[in-house]
């Protein structure tokens, strides 16, 4: 997994150059009212991820589908980008089938498996790509190309220069987060060395809500343990009312704001009141940022920081982070029905 968490600016560079020498109509995106990225687990995260990035600058709505079927509101206009790893994720196949059925456009997104061979038969436009890892260790891919074709299809503004730069900026920040930087020197073995006794509560906002998903993903899958996470200004209306009780828990939380220059201001100022209620109840809590010039370059460096924290929280917590016996033990149940 070590080595799958370090080579996340590798698989950006490559799936860049899979999805601008991958074939597709340029008429696919011409009548097009929304796009709907069907995903579950790494693949749908990032969906998660693209849809925050381009909310405020996108030319149709991007939305994300984790389950079975399809909203109702999918038709003709709508194009359903089916994103699955392996392709032969059954909730992504589900809605995959039923965008058929329903006339809507189609794309999708894998290394191969059922999703490749029903798209090849359909004559769906396929971008396919070749990564052996753990789904989650994947993102790298599943998100590029997302945003690759998103931009080939003219959805969103052409990133390369933008994603180019965020790339040489993980090179830069990402030395510090290095298995040879020792405890003192190195921010994600601190904050896995704070998360190992606690329970991760991981806050975001705007387009780093999907990164704080993901740190918590991340944690659940490699290092075996709880986390949770939330998004401001959603929390402000309910979480908040919620930090006294348990008295017990209180001490065990571990609080992570992913704070950012790039918020609206508002929100900026929801996180220091936030900061404010939760010291006012003695809940251990830190803000965790980067340096970046954009948002897309803070997103991936953040990024890349909670999957070494995941990783050394594995370590300190004595497991192997790749495995995840529990998800195979309920796929091998679920065959059965």
């Amino acid at each position: 997994m070590l080595a799958r968490i370090a080579e996340f600016p590798q698989q950006i560079l490559s799936a860049w150059n899979v999805v601008q020498n991958t074939a597709l109509p340029s008429a696919l995106g011409e009548q097009v009212d929304a796009v709907l990225v069907l995903g579950m687990g790494g693949s749908a995260i990032g969906g998660d991820l693209v849809a925050g990035l381009v909310q405020e600058t996108g030319r149709v709505p991007v939305l994300v589908h984790r389950g079975y079927g399809l909203p109702g509101w999918v038709n003709e206009r709508t194009l359903v980008i089916a994103s699955s790893y392996s392709g032969n994720t059954e909730e992504t196949l589900s809605g995959w089938r039923a965008a058929a059925e329903r006339g809507a456009q189609r794309l999708a997104i894998t290394t191969g498996g059922q999703l490749a061979r029903e798209a090849n038969e359909a004559r769906v436009p396929l971008v396919s790509f070749a990564y052996a890892a753990q789904p989650r260790a994947a993102l790298g891919y599943s998100f590029t190309l997302l945003l690759g074709v998103l931009s080939r299809l003219g959805f969103i503004a052409d990133p390369t220069e933008t994603l180019m730069a965020a790339v040489r900026h993980l090179e830069d920040v990402g030395s510090g987060w290095q298995p040879d930087v020792p405890t003192e020197e190195n921010s994600a073995k601190q904050l896995a060395v704070w998360y190992a006794e606690g329970l991760p509560v991981i806050f975001g906002a705007e387009h780093l809500g999907a990164v704080a998903r993901r740190w918590t993903t991340q944690i659940n899958e490699n290092s075996k343990a709880w986390a949770v996470w939330n998004e401001i200004p959603e929390l402000n209306h309910n979480v908040v009312v919620g930090l006294p009780y348990p008295k017990t828990l209180l001490p065990h939380l571990r609080i992570t704001n992913l704070r950012s220059p790039f918020y609206h201001p508002r929100n900026t100022r929801r996180f220091e009141i936030t900061r404010e209620l939760v010291e006012r109840e003695g809940i251990p809590q830190r803000d965790v940022h980067v340096s970046a010039e954009t948002p897309l370059a803070e997103m991936l460096a953040l990024i890349w920081l909670g999957d070494y924290v995941s990783y050394y929280q594995a370590m300190l917590n004595g497991v192997d982070p790749t495995p995840v016996e529990a998800i195979a033990y309920l796929k091998g149940e679920l065959a059965k029905a």
